[in-house]
């Protein structure tokens, strides 16, 4: 963490991934490296969510003194490759897995409602195909994601995907989005 600018760092949790030496480095497909992959600031001060590359998912709460692993209920060693806090509900998070390191092409899309205690799987109907990154317009309540092909919109909590990518590439990976707050 740091709180001018990046001046100065200071440690702020222990290391939250697996940290097997066996796994580092494996060729030619499960390169963990034991690092954090998605963060993502909560609604309330002092409020972090977490996921690691070897699929642990964390949350603190309480400025980074405590730290409290909300994997259970998640598929085990998938890449956290993003996390979203709800803005409108500080119990509500969605993150997404990833296998593709492992040629595992599922969707892996979850919700928890409760502040990962349980988690949903909301991938539906997405193609095989991993999902990359997730948002929602805070507007209109769409949900959106980004796969390895194309993006999907879901106006309904997860219920219908649709792809969105009108003259897209086919098959084009989508890596990140982002809703312009001014010309949406």
């Amino acid at each position: 963490q740091s709180t001018d600018g990046g001046e100065n760092w200071k440690m702020i949790s222990p290391d939250l991934s697996y940290n097997n030496k066996a796994k580092m480095g494996v060729y030619p497909y499960l390169i963990y490296h034991q690092a954090i992959t998605a963060i993502a600031e909560g609604n309330t001060k002092f409020d972090l969510w977490v996921g690691t590359d070897d699929g642990r998912v964390w949350r603190t709460n309480d400025a980074a003194r405590t730290w409290r692993e909300i994997t259970k209920g998640l598929p085990r060693n998938k890449h956290v490759a993003d996390i979203f806090t709800y803005p409108y509900n500080d119990k509500t998070v969605y993150v997404v897995l990833n296998g593709r390191r492992e040629d595992d092409h599922t969707p892996y899309l979850f919700v928890s409602y409760d502040y990962g205690a349980t988690w949903t799987n909301i991938a539906y109907n997405l193609p095989a195909s991993p999902v990359n990154v997730f948002l929602i317009d805070p507007d209109k309540g769409h949900l959106y994601c980004g796969t390895d092909m194309g993006v999907y919109r879901c106006k309904s909590i997860g219920k219908i995907w649709e792809s969105i990518n009108g003259n897209l590439p086919a098959a084009v990976s989508v890596n990140d989005m982002f809703i312009h707050p001014k010309d949406k």
